[in-house]
């Protein structure tokens, strides 16, 4: 997880960079007053399959927490970084990601909600072989 937090355009978002650094994922527009999991924090390893946010329709003004969009939504993006110029400059290459949420869909974990919180969360754990490197520091306290 690299950043979370608010954006006056996004609105609540996330950003996770890949372990390799080459891909940027964001999340933006989430929901109004629980837009992410609370024990999320810059820093924290996500999986394929975690529930990280939840779409809402937040943005689009410069105060914090307010809904500023007509229609609930996700806008996702993936940013490809082959240098470090990439990463914050002029040369930021952003992709279509219909074709890749298609597959994401095909692949989904399978998730359940907790009626009491109503918070979603995957039933099981999953290995991503990139992420054993990390895991020395990873925290899975949130998982059953």
């Amino acid at each position: 997880m690299e950043a979370l937090g608010w954006n006056q355009y996004g609105g609540w978002r996330i950003g996770v960079r890949s372990f390799d650094k080459k891909r940027y994922y964001y999340y933006a527009h989430l929901r109004q007053g629980f837009p992410y999991q609370p024990e999320l924090k810059e820093g924290s390893v996500v999986l394929a399959g975690d529930v990280i946010g939840y779409m809402g329709h937040t943005g689009y003004s410069a105060t914090e927490d307010t809904n500023n969009i007509d229609q609930t939504h996700l806008h996702f993006g993936m940013q490809l970084i082959f240098d470090e110029s990439q990463k914050d400059g002029n040369n930021e290459i952003w992709i279509d990601c219909y074709q890749i949420a298609r597959f994401l869909y095909r692949n989904q974990s399978e998730t359940a909600r907790n009626d009491e919180t109503k918070e979603w969360r995957r039933i099981y754990l999953m290995k991503d072989p990139c992420a054993e490197a990390y895991e020395r520091t990873a925290d899975y306290s949130m998982y059953p």
